[in-house]
Protein backbone atom coordinates (compact mmCIF):
# COMPACT_ATOMS: atom_id res chain seq x y z
CA UNK A 1 0.00 0.00 0.00
CA UNK A 2 1.10 3.87 -0.61
CA UNK A 3 2.41 5.69 1.97
CA UNK A 4 2.04 9.08 1.00
CA UNK A 5 -1.33 11.03 0.44
CA UNK A 6 -1.42 11.91 -2.78
CA UNK A 7 -0.35 8.20 -3.92
CA UNK A 8 -3.14 6.67 -2.13
CA UNK A 9 -5.38 9.26 -4.20
CA UNK A 10 -3.53 7.95 -7.41
CA UNK A 11 -4.81 4.13 -6.37
CA UNK A 12 -8.24 5.60 -5.55
CA UNK A 13 -8.66 7.25 -9.14
CA UNK A 14 -6.97 5.17 -11.21
CA UNK A 15 -9.52 2.08 -9.31
CA UNK A 16 -12.62 4.59 -10.22
CA UNK A 17 -11.26 4.97 -13.90
CA UNK A 18 -10.33 1.33 -14.33
CA UNK A 19 -14.33 0.12 -13.09
CA UNK A 20 -15.61 2.84 -15.66
CA UNK A 21 -13.52 2.38 -18.65
CA UNK A 22 -14.62 -1.77 -17.74
CA UNK A 23 -17.98 -0.42 -17.63
CA UNK A 24 -18.22 1.12 -20.83
CA UNK A 25 -16.38 -1.66 -22.71
CA UNK A 26 -18.77 -3.86 -21.20
CA UNK A 27 -21.77 -1.65 -22.76
CA UNK A 28 -20.20 -1.95 -26.31
CA UNK A 29 -19.89 -5.06 -26.35
CA UNK A 30 -23.41 -5.69 -25.27
CA UNK A 31 -24.54 -3.69 -28.30
CA UNK A 32 -22.12 -5.84 -30.43
CA UNK A 33 -23.93 -8.79 -28.80
CA UNK A 34 -27.60 -7.18 -29.67
CA UNK A 35 -26.72 -6.78 -32.95
CA UNK A 36 -25.10 -10.51 -33.64
CA UNK A 37 -28.04 -12.24 -31.80
CA UNK A 38 -30.99 -10.64 -34.00
CA UNK A 39 -28.55 -10.83 -37.10
CA UNK A 40 -28.47 -14.83 -35.76
CA UNK A 41 -31.97 -15.01 -35.16
CA UNK A 42 -32.65 -13.69 -38.77
CA UNK A 43 -34.14 -10.86 -37.50
CA UNK A 44 -33.68 -7.89 -40.56
CA UNK A 45 -35.41 -5.18 -38.37
CA UNK A 46 -33.80 -5.37 -35.26
CA UNK A 47 -30.60 -5.70 -36.58
CA UNK A 48 -31.27 -2.11 -38.97
CA UNK A 49 -31.91 -1.22 -35.40
CA UNK A 50 -29.31 -2.43 -33.09
CA UNK A 51 -26.27 -1.91 -35.83
CA UNK A 52 -26.08 2.32 -35.38
CA UNK A 53 -26.51 1.90 -32.12
CA UNK A 54 -23.77 -0.81 -31.46
CA UNK A 55 -21.21 1.98 -33.80
CA UNK A 56 -22.13 4.66 -32.10
CA UNK A 57 -21.14 2.64 -28.64
CA UNK A 58 -17.81 1.74 -30.41
CA UNK A 59 -17.02 5.31 -31.16
CA UNK A 60 -18.17 6.20 -27.81
CA UNK A 61 -15.58 4.11 -26.98
CA UNK A 62 -13.05 5.82 -29.39
CA UNK A 63 -13.89 8.99 -27.98
CA UNK A 64 -12.97 8.03 -23.92
CA UNK A 65 -9.67 6.73 -25.09
CA UNK A 66 -10.92 2.27 -24.37
CA UNK A 67 -9.76 1.06 -27.40
CA UNK A 68 -7.83 2.20 -30.12
CA UNK A 69 -9.44 3.77 -33.32
CA UNK A 70 -8.28 1.46 -35.79
CA UNK A 71 -9.43 -1.20 -33.67
CA UNK A 72 -12.77 0.25 -33.59
CA UNK A 73 -12.69 0.82 -37.36
CA UNK A 74 -11.79 -3.19 -37.69
CA UNK A 75 -14.86 -4.16 -35.42
CA UNK A 76 -17.55 -2.45 -37.11
CA UNK A 77 -15.97 -3.53 -40.78
CA UNK A 78 -16.27 -7.01 -39.14
CA UNK A 79 -19.47 -6.47 -37.38
CA UNK A 80 -21.41 -5.01 -40.62
CA UNK A 81 -19.69 -8.23 -43.01
CA UNK A 82 -21.00 -10.55 -40.55
CA UNK A 83 -24.46 -9.44 -40.04
CA UNK A 84 -24.67 -9.23 -43.83
CA UNK A 85 -23.16 -13.00 -44.22
CA UNK A 86 -25.42 -14.13 -41.25
CA UNK A 87 -28.23 -12.70 -43.01
CA UNK A 88 -27.71 -14.10 -46.18
CA UNK A 89 -26.71 -10.85 -47.86
CA UNK A 90 -23.45 -10.27 -49.52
Amino acid sequence: MPQRAAMKKHLRQTGKRTLRNRMRKQAMKRAVREVLDAARAGDAAAVKEALPVAQKAIDKAVQRGIIHRHTAARRKSRLVSRTREMLGRE
